[in-house]
């Protein structure tokens, strides 16, 4: 009961701060910075040497060097300030995915990102910043009543949250999820469903769960929406749908409008980073995404790192995380194009506003199986391929229906076994159902790399496209289960110019 005492007190503080002017929220911000930046350089001998120079009392944001996650993951054991925390038995703690939710040395919740960039990050957060997030969640950018009396209600009658997540083991959203803090079960239930289920089992555990929140990746949210039109998945039975969220990559305009029209509401858009789960949190009223200024710095520049106007779109944005003091994420380079709007919310929130974001877009793909075609989600190949951490950049080309090419560079000092890589690869596509269905061929090569303006890489391609015609089905998305194993070719190692990229 104490726990739960102080998880409303914190809670309703973080309303009240809401509740605060743009100066003083600003205010706030900087009192958190000049706490980080101390405290990174007393503890971490990284930052002791970066901020050598930095009087954490007197500085401007830019006079801070930005940092790139390979800067981070090669200074990993010195970058903590926690100095009994070593990358390798953080590793080897995240190897076994049967351990997500278990408190790391009974304190820290561990995560780690897909690699997007190259390499993945590891992410080390306590128990308060865990009940932080969840705090935040309940209490901005929440469809419900959140105040004093909202927050009763909420007791009295507890929101229904279903969320489908892809992807196993220690993802930043399944880690969100796995390590929420207990006292939330008091105001939150909720269905977590995992990509393991085929769709028609889904659609029926939502339709008894009957959902007041509905969380999920843009390409499920897709399928989900083309279920209810169907008449197969039917929310708002028992009360109506009150909030469809979207998390990772963004929806097109027809995607939404597809969502929209299924449910009978707007999406709202949750923008964030495994790095700062706290970064933002959608407008209830759908105008775009509110930066949550008081505990994250969010700067959008173009190439050199140099501020672009609000209205404008960056080429890439800095990261500061106010409340991860465990692993300093300051001015945190990721590759994302965002735009901020010049003018407040319309709804009356004093947080920066995000009106788009042009993050990571991969393509679903479809396959075919007998007479019926399948759609596979992205998250297949990418959670197969995390499993191999010296995989860096890596990009999947569908050549032909059921045939695609994974054309894969080894992360920095690290090396690709081609039969590894092989046997990781088919130890995914059986646990999805696809062994004996698709086949793969495996280049090894240093010739695969971001587009060196956007700093980006479309990791999943199609040169075929869906099919002209087909039938939806309670199996759109693909987990066949099959047993048989899968069809791995072995393609000879090549190494091609960097110049023909």
């Amino acid at each position: 009961m104490l726990n739960t005492l102080r998880f409303v007190a914190r809670s309703l503080l973080q309303k009240y701060a809401a509740w605060k002017t743009s100066e003083q929220i600003l205010a706030t911000q900087q009192r958190r910075l000049r706490h980080l930046v101390a405290h990174a350089r007393a503890h971490s001998p990284f930052y002791a040497e970066r901020f050598r120079h930095i009087d954490p009392e007197r500085f401007a944001l830019q006079d801070l060097p930005t940092l790139t996650k390979t800067e981070m993951m090669e200074h990993f054991d010195e970058f903590l300030t926690d100095r009994h925390l070593k990358l390798a038995e953080l590793q080897d703690f995240m190897s076994d995915p049967a351990r997500l939710g278990q408190w790391y040395q009974g304190r820290y919740a561990l995560s780690r990102t897909s690699g997007t960039q190259g390499v993945q990050a590891v992410i080390v957060q306590d128990r308060d910043m865990m009940d932080l997030l969840f705090s935040l969640q309940m209490t901005r950018g929440t469809a419900f009543p959140s105040g004093p009396a909202g927050i009763v209600e909420r007791l009295l009658r507890p929101a229904r949250l279903a969320t489908v997540t892809i992807g196993r083991g220690f993802y930043p959203s399944a880690a969100a999820l796995a390590y929420a803090p207990a006292a939330a079960n008091y105001f939150v239930k909720r269905l977590w469903l995992a990509h393991i289920e085929p769709v028609v089992d889904v659609v029926e555990q939502l339709n008894d769960f009957q959902p007041d929140i509905l969380l999920a990746y843009a390409n499920v949210l897709e399928i989900l929406a083309r279920e209810a039109l169907a008449g197969r998945l039917r929310l708002g039975q028992r009360a109506p749908l009150r909030q469809v969220i979207n998390m990772s990559e963004p929806l097109s305009n027809g995607a939404r409008k597809l969502v929209g029209e299924a449910f009978g509401i707007s999406v709202t858009n949750n923008y964030a980073a495994g790095e700062c789960m706290a970064l933002s949190l959608g407008c209830p009223q759908g105008h775009g995404m509110h930066v949550q200024a008081d505990w994250a710095i969010l700067e959008v520049v173009d190439h050199n790192h140099q501020p672009v106007e609000p209205g404008q779109p960056g080429e890439k944005v800095l990261l500061t995380n106010l409340y991860n003091t465990i692993q300093p994420f300051i001015r945190y380079e990721i590759s994302d194009a965002v735009t901020l709007s010049p003018t407040p919310c319309p709804c009356g929130s004093p947080f920066p506003l995000i009106l788009q974001v042009e993050g990571r877009s991969d393509e679903v793909v479809w396959i075919r199986e007998g007479k019926h075609y399948q759609q596979v989600h992205p998250y297949v190949f990418v959670d197969a391929l995390d499993d191999y951490p010296a995989v860096g950049w890596y990009q999947i080309i569908q050549q032909e229906r059921n045939r695609f090419l994974l054309r894969a560079a080894p992360a920095p000092g690290r090396q690709v076994n081609r039969e590894e890589l092989g046997q990781v690869l088919e130890r995914g596509l059986r646990h999805f159902g696809l062994a004996g269905l698709v086949e793969f061929d495996i280049e090894v090569t240093e010739d695969v790399g971001p587009d060196p303006k956007s700093g980006k890489l479309k990791r999943i391609t199609s040169q075929i496209g869906p099919p002209k015609t087909w039938a939806i089905t309670p199996t759109t998305l693909t987990w066949l289960r099959r047993p048989e194993p899968a069809l791995i070719k072995r393609g000879s190692s090549a190494r091609h110019s960097r110049g023909r990229r």
